[in-house]
């Protein structure tokens, strides 16, 4: 998987991960009244799990490739440069960066939920700023601040998953090595094996006769 590629994928992890955080604080907030009154919610949180699942398998997939791509490109007992010097393919200061995609794909995503939860609890969209689940620059800024944060975190947590995964294949690596260089070689074997048994037969056929002496 090449850097872009990962980092287009880190930005849906990070996005799907901070609407499915983001939304049921939102809308707790709401619900108690903080914002004031008015309906600013669908008082449900069920598009939550599905969001947090898929975020799930996002982040699978992104440890999967950056895990793949380290030990194709690795010698035992180093680690590669590749991951030393891209810390996973997003950096920190990458992944701040990353941070306007990010929150492109947090809102989407959170429009797409809301607006289908909407349709499968009450068999209409609410339309509005429902989908926010508060007032529209309460909302905004309090979902940015979250996404910003989770995209800060999740790009440490995903650099020390892959690394800790690189560094286990790693280890078994190298004591799979070591295990060859400690196994017997071929003459130790062939030295160690048991002696074939005895020709039963041909003693039976000299009738327990010595072997014939020759005088000089």
């Amino acid at each position: 998987m090449r850097a872009g590629a990962a980092r287009l994928l880190f930005c849906l992890v990070a996005g799907v991960t901070s609407a499915a955080l983001a939304d049921p604080l939102v809308e707790a907030l709401s619900n108690h009244g903080v914002f004031g009154a008015g309906r600013f919610t669908d008082h449900s949180n069920a598009d939550v799990l599905p969001a947090l699942a898929a975020a799930l398998v996002f982040a699978t997939l992104f440890v999967v490739s950056a895990v793949r791509r380290a030990v194709l490109r690795s010698r035992p007992g180093r680690a590669p440069a590749w991951l030393r010097d891209s810390r996973a393919a997003v950096p920190s200061r990458t992944a701040l960066r990353l941070f306007p995609v990010a929150f492109a794909v947090q809102m989407v995503t959170l429009f797409g939920a809301e607006t289908l939860e909407q349709l499968v609890a009450a068999g209409h969209a609410f339309g509005g700023a429902v989908w926010l689940g508060g007032p529209i620059l309460v909302s905004l800024g309090l979902h940015a601040a979250i996404g910003l944060l989770v995209v800060a975190v999740l790009a440490r947590l995903l650099d020390w998953v892959t690394q800790s995964i690189v560094e286990v294949i790693d280890i078994l690596r190298r004591l799979v090595l070591a295990w060859d260089l400690l196994s017997p070689g071929p003459v130790l074997v062939a030295y160690l094996a048991p002696p074939p048994p005895l020709d039963v037969p041909a003693l039976t056929a000299s009738h327990g006769r010595a072997p014939p002496h020759f005088r000089t």
